[in-house]
């Protein structure tokens, strides 16, 4: 396991002193965990479109008939 130095900004300071450092720890593991989660989403999400004939507009209309059933579904 890699270990990190965090510099907490005054404003949150007061926050973590009221809680215990492995509260503090799992705090920032799991902020980090899902940052980095999130950006490996956007960059596969990027290489399997990278090649898609779907245009902005197709993917507009594509969500406004899904809203559209959705509602009719739900009797919206």
């Amino acid at each position: 396991m890699n270990e990190f130095v965090v510099e907490i900004p005054e404003e949150l300071e007061i926050g973590f002193k009221e809680i215990g450092r492995n509260e503090v720890n799992n705090i920032i593991c799991n902020a980090l965990r899902e940052h980095l989660s999130e950006r490996l989403m956007f960059k596969l999400s990027g290489e399997l479109l990278k090649d898609s004939k779907i245009t902005d507009d197709i993917a507009l209309e594509w969500g406004d008939e899904l809203k559209e059933r959705v509602a009719k579904r739900h009797g919206l």
